[in-house]
């Protein structure tokens, strides 16, 4: 299966670039084509994909996500019905919060979100790679 691994940064980017890239490697570990979208890159090609793994981290203290988050996944046309994972880095006061405002923009856009992780470490990153359900059953 393809699987792209998007993220977008509130602040430095370089701890949720670290997730991301564990997801990516523990994907591809499981046998599927796993491609990392840069902060920034156009989110066009996005509907070529069977899955979707989409994260952030919280804008300042009370779970804000980014706000062009929804921008980009405006510029993706095609996403309806799309399977996805939602992730959060953990970091700020209320990740759950962060979580589920991320869910609520993936899901605005049509997306499936039928999974979603807070994560701390590259190590747990790999976990909910590989944990993530993938594959249609």
């Amino acid at each position: 299966m393809r699987v792209a691994v998007v993220y977008v940064p509130a602040g430095r980017p370089d701890a949720l670039a670290s997730l991301a890239k564990s997801l990516v490697a523990a994907f591809e570990a499981a046998g599927h084509r796993a491609e990392l979208f840069e902060p920034g890159s156009p989110l066009t090609r996005l509907p070529a994909f069977d899955y979707v793994a989409f994260g952030t981290e919280a804008a300042g203290l009370g779970g804000k996500i980014p706000p062009r988050i929804k921008d980009q996944l405006a510029q993706a046309v095609g996403l309806q019905g799309k399977r996805s994972f939602a992730f959060v880095r953990k970091s700020g006061l209320r990740p759950a919060k962060t979580l589920s405002r991320l869910m609520a923009v993936m899901e605005a856009e049509g997306m499936y979100v039928n999974d979603s992780e807070i994560l701390g470490t590259d190590e747990e990153a790999a976990a909910a790679a590989r944990a993530a359900p993938v594959e249609r059953k």
